[in-house]
């Protein structure tokens, strides 16, 4: 079997999405038995350097977003024969057509709440994922919650979708405390000794806006008094939500900016308690990541964030500024870490390659 996985998108960014499709395929291509074609965009990314004898490395060159989505890289997939072409991070592209193409959706946001997404994307996705439906022979999604919504909303047959988790890479499993890694990490993105952290890209679903409202009555109130950090690079629409930040709270908020794949664990493992209040997710592995660094989380009780975090986190309701208010101003969240440990083993990015391959081979 010859499968061909498009990488490309890992050129252009590095959150939740990228890191899916490259942890996948990363695991995917250690089935000797298998002959992988890889499309990266520009150069090899970094994580996939070591010479494979069953995998060959296509890289194509480009530089505007949309063209090369959309014209360059089907121009170029159209020369590829594989039994299966796969599409782990966004949409099939509109202009390719073959024969037993996978997409994934990891969720369908651009239906369920359009508000927290700029006009242009929201009609991107919804045109790119009606597409795929049409087109592919199944499509992946990351959780039980996005299958539904996509089975429910979509009118989609639920045997055509393929249900692979995202996995915990194994240096947040294998992290341990360091006084050399605390010191650097500290330093590099000026972390204080104590601080509660939330970590996501700074966009609307990600719900930030209402974070900084509770922790900003926290401190007014004298409940809190510890820094927040605020990690991940900053996304749409959020120069405005960051602006009105009250002085009073300025310089106890944080912003660390994106944080580096290999700081991510020191970032984590640091942490007095990791604070996740995004109103939508198709899995949340920034909470996840926590766990599995010995942080303590407390989420919002939103779409897949239960399914995922199960008995390992403490929730607080979903877009309720008091219940997050009582939640964060106790600010000690009472999990065993065995049960916190328990969670994070039932996801692996092996166990997850070897499903979608299985898959494959049974279709």
């Amino acid at each position: 079997m010859r499968i061909l996985i498009d990488l490309t998108s890992l050129a252009d960014n590095f959150s939740g999405i990228e890191r899916y499709a490259a942890c996948l395929a990363k695991e995917m291509i250690k089935d000797e038995s298998i002959e992988f074609v890889l499309l990266f965009k520009n150069e090899v990314h970094p994580m996939f350097k070591n010479e494979i004898n069953n995998t060959k490395k296509v890289v194509i060159h480009g530089c505007n977003k949309l063209i090369f989505n959309q014209v360059r890289l089907p121009s170029i997939i159209y020369k590829i024969k594989a039994d299966y072409y796969l599409f782990l991070a966004f949409p099939v592209p509109v202009l390719l057509f073959k024969k037993n193409m996978i997409s994934t959706i990891h969720d369908i946001c651009c239906w369920d709440c359009p508000e927290t997404m700029n006009g242009l994307s929201k009609w991107y996705f919804r045109i790119s994922h009606r597409i795929a439906l049409k087109k592919c022979k199944a499509i992946i999604t990351i959780s039980e919650f996005s299958k539904q919504r996509i089975v429910n909303k979509l009118k989609y047959d639920k045997n055509k979708v393929w249900l692979i988790y995202c996995g915990v890479d194994n240096k947040f499993l294998d992290y341990k405390k360091s006084v050399d890694s605390t010191i650097r990490v500290r330093e590099k993105y000026e972390l204080p000794n104590n601080y509660i952290l939330s970590l996501s890209t700074l966009e609307p679903r990600k719900n930030l806006e209402l974070l900084i409202k509770v922790y900003t009555s926290l401190i007014i109130d004298g409940k809190i008094n510890v820094p927040l950090v605020l990690a991940g690079r900053k996304g749409w629409k959020m120069d405005e939500v960051l602006s009105e930040i009250d002085e009073i709270v300025r310089e106890k908020i944080l912003f660390t900016g994106f944080v580096e794949d290999e700081d991510l664990p020191a970032v984590y493992g640091n942490a007095d308690l990791f604070v996740f209040p995004s109103m939508y997710e198709g899995f949340g592995m920034p909470p996840l990541e926590a766990l599995a660094c010995g942080t303590k989380v407390l989420s919002s009780n939103s779409t897949s964030l239960p399914e995922v975090l199960g008995d390992a986190s403490i929730y607080f309701e979903n877009m309720n500024f008091d219940s997050l208010y009582e939640s964060l101003s106790k600010c000690n969240v009472d999990v065993e870490k065995s049960v916190m440990n328990n969670q994070v083993q039932k996801y692996s990015w092996g166990i997850e390659a070897r499903k979608l391959i299985e898959y494959m081979r049974r279709n």
